[in-house]
């Protein structure tokens, strides 16, 4: 029985905030010194320059999110503060309302993701999860209502998805990710 178990204290939870571009560690740092608990997927890396000087940098692997781990009414508060732009939502997920569900890590995966960050010998990357032969739909946007098949995925915040429409052949085009949603 973990303490979050006792009745009448609030459960803690991992939600994923988004903060502006380069700005993930200022975030982080501005919310520990809120006292929350933040964290930001990063990876100390050192770099060499020419001159044969080095130096240890945090290099940011997930950029613009920070992972709080908060109450629920802790996260009302942090939702309010400038820097944070909103909170990221389970696009697999409707609640009974229609709108989208919080998205909330798993305090295991949370670990997993720490470890690998701390222990890796190699870059870590963060991939879609998308991949190519996947069905989707197009949920918001221009594009909105649009199904078809991935063909292709590159890039970093931005994928070129192709979509192939049959007959008509294959459609190219770049759309965040953050538009679409697999399909059964």
């Amino acid at each position: 029985m973990k303490v979050d178990d006792a009745v009448g204290v609030p459960e803690r939870k991992w939600f994923v905030a988004q903060v502006g571009q380069n700005a993930e560690k200022s975030s982080r740092d501005h919310l520990i010194r809120l006292g929350y608990d933040a964290f930001v997927a990063s990876k100390d890396e050192i770099r060499s320059w020419s001159n044969g000087k080095q130096k240890h940098v945090e290099v940011v692997i997930i950029s613009t999110w920070v992972f709080v781990h908060v109450t629920e009414e802790e996260r009302r508060q942090i939702v309010n503060l400038p820097f944070i732009k909103r909170f990221m939502v389970n696009r697999t997920m409707v609640n009974p309302n229609g709108f989208h569900s919080l998205a909330v890590i798993p305090d295991s995966q949370m670990d997993m993701l720490k470890f690998m960050l701390y222990r890796a010998e190699k870059p870590v990357q963060l991939v879609s999860a998308f991949a190519k032969g996947d069905r989707i739909r197009v949920i918001r946007g221009s594009l909105s209502g649009l199904e078809g098949q991935i063909v292709t995925l590159y890039g970093s915040d931005e994928k070129m998805i192709g979509v192939n429409l049959g007959f008509l052949g294959c459609a190219v085009t770049q759309i965040s990710t953050e538009d679409i949603t697999k399909l059964p």
